[in-house]
């Protein structure tokens, strides 16, 4: 099997490769977006349910795409193995007036040719009928970007911020109104058919992005699960060994493969999956009146030590031990064979890994519990990244901007789709004897993620061009979603008090000490208490009388 052009293009690295395992999902057990006004504010914290947002929000208009071939159960993307024929046109074109916008995103890999060196960017921007000028930052520091853009107050027309960093970003509920458009009039209830792409998107999704009682942003609906334990599949058939059904068998499975002589291990880090097979609440857990929060339980303990022992027994990859961020070339070599990642980077490493390795193969690790019991399977937010449009621009320009990002929600099946995706067939990419596009050498050059980061679209498993990968993906997410946890605080957008918030750094850092053996098991209790202290029962509080004001408790 030859290399094809776009199993072999490093610069092609998806966002959600990436979100599912950044530092901001691993400090917490359950970072929730920022919200609108609702009760207490400031470092305090506010609530408001997500029902309560519905007049600012688009009305729902689905959009009558291709069929899946997979459909996806217990609120799972559909996966599709094949791409279609004929891609449906979901837009008349072009619909811009011809205007200018300047849009900074995330980028992860190359920074492709600019305006006027790009000939993806003159296709797309002639598709839309307006130019997007794009000025791409380096997704590894987009952080410190993000904050800097902030604190000076100079965004581009169009600005793309993942979920994580605005979690990360001090008082963002006061800059998002202060430099960014409210979009309620432009798209609330019934206006938004004028953007029926935009209209397709999930509410949840909308409600996320309503911030002081505003609607300021487009979203990105996530998958149901930001990250889980990858592992190499191929190794394991190699072995002669089926995947793991229990933590037993796991941990026996890692003592079978484990060969530091030979350059092997059998294990990264996976502390995040293994609290939901031990099923630890992705944060609390409400009971007969009572709120306890998952670092006070005996799941999430009993999670801590499974993953001391696997570091105790020498099964984990001393870079790894070493808190080193190589996972993923680790997991490519062989050198490790089970890691845990962003869902996304599964299709990721595909892309790097096939061309030179054809045999090369993923798959998630099944879902199972401690036990015999169910594991509880932590979702996602509704919307993992948000797109806002820079205040001050004149009503027209800001729905020119609109129709830009309508054309980017374009969903799998569509022309549109394709077009932001791939660029022009026969130029920037051709479709293989399976249908599914593969990038020219001109391709690979130009062809990148900008307008992919401009919107969202409805989720679905697509990658076709890959072996085994939508079966596979469809199939175990199919399984997983069933074991959704039940969150007390489902529908109801919060933003956490700080002091809370604050208190659980130092306890994850004792967390990754105490896995690693660097402190004793013993030192967990203090570690607790000194979070209950620092802020956790000052949580407790403020989220009962979340769950009072909601009608909840």
């Amino acid at each position: 099997m030859p290399p094809t052009p776009l199993l072999r293009m490093p610069g092609r690295r998806r966002f959600l490769g990436l979100v599912g395992a950044s530092t901001a999902a691993a400090l917490s057990g359950g970072v929730l977006s920022g919200c609108s006004s609702g009760s207490g504010g400031g470092g305090g914290g506010s609530a408001s349910a997500a029902t309560s947002l519905d007049d600012l929000i688009p009305t729902y208009i689905p959009f009558e795409g291709v069929t899946p071939d997979i459909e996806g159960l217990h609120g799972a993307p559909d996966g599709f193995t094949s791409y279609p024929d004929t891609f449906l046109q979901a837009l008349s074109e072009p619909r811009g007036r011809g205007g200018e916008y300047t849009a900074m995103t995330p980028m992860w890999g190359p920074i492709p040719p600019g305006l006027g060196n790009n000939s993806f960017f003159d296709y797309v921007n002639g598709r839309m009928g307006s130019t997007v000028r794009f000025n791409f930052q380096d997704g590894n520091s987009i952080i410190d970007k993000m904050n800097a853009v902030i604190a000076g107050r100079d965004v581009a027309d169009i600005t793309m911020f993942p979920d994580w960093v605005i979690q990360l970003i001090p008082q963002f509920n006061r800059a998002v109104g202060e430099l960014f458009e409210d979009l309620t009039p432009h798209l609330a209830g019934d206006a938004a058919s004028a953007y029926p792409l935009l209209a397709n998107l999930d509410s949840d999704a909308w409600r996320w992005n309503v911030f002081n009682g505003r609607l300021q942003g487009v979203p990105w609906p996530s998958e149901p699960f930001s990250s889980w334990v990858l592992y190499r599949r191929d190794l394991l058939e190699e072995y002669g060994i089926e995947p793991p059904t229990s933590p037993d068998e796991l941990f026996a499975i890692g003592e079978e493969i484990n060969d530091p002589d030979n350059n092997r291990w059998a294990f990264g880090d996976f502390n995040l999956s293994i609290r939901q097979v031990f099923g630890a609440p992705k944060q609390w857990r409400y009971h007969n009146g009572e709120l306890t929060h998952m670092f006070e339980t005996d799941e999430w303990r009993a999670s801590v030590e499974y993953m001391r022992n696997l570091f105790d027994a020498g099964l984990v990859h001393p870079d790894i031990v070493a808190q080193a961020d190589n996972s993923k070339e680790l997991l490519n070599s062989g050198q490790i064979v089970f890691n845990q990642d962003g869902v996304g980077a599964w299709h990721e490493t595909y892309a790097a890994m096939l061309g030179d390795h054809p045999d090369f193969r993923l798959d998630l690790m099944p879902v199972f519990g401690d036990s015999g019991r169910d594991p509880v399977m932590h979702s996602g937010d509704p919307s993992g990244q948000s797109v806002f449009v820079r205040r001050g621009m004149e009503p027209e320009q800001v729905e020119e901007v609109l129709t830009i990002l309508d054309f980017c929600a374009a969903p799998f099946g569509t022309r549109e789709y394709m077009d932001y995706r791939y660029g022009e067939e026969g130029v920037h990419h051709e479709r293989d004897d399976r249908g599914a596009p593969q990038l020219t050498d001109l391709g690979n050059g130009e062809v990148n993620d900008g307008y992919y980061f401009l919107s969202g679209r409805p989720q679905a498993v697509t990658e076709s061009q890959y072996p085994d990968f939508v079966r596979w993906k469809t199939d175990w997410y199919n399984d997983a979603a069933q074991y959704t946890e039940e969150d007390p605080f489902a529908g109801i957008r919060i933003q956490r008090p700080e002091r809370f918030s604050g208190a659980e750094t130092p306890l994850t850092d004792k967390v990754e000490d105490i896995i690693r053996g660097r402190e004793d098991l013993g030192q967990l209790d203090q570690a607790v208490a000194d979070w209950r202290r620092d802020g956790g029962d000052e949580g407790r509080e403020f989220y009962l009388e979340v769950l009072q004001e909601h009608g909840r408790d």
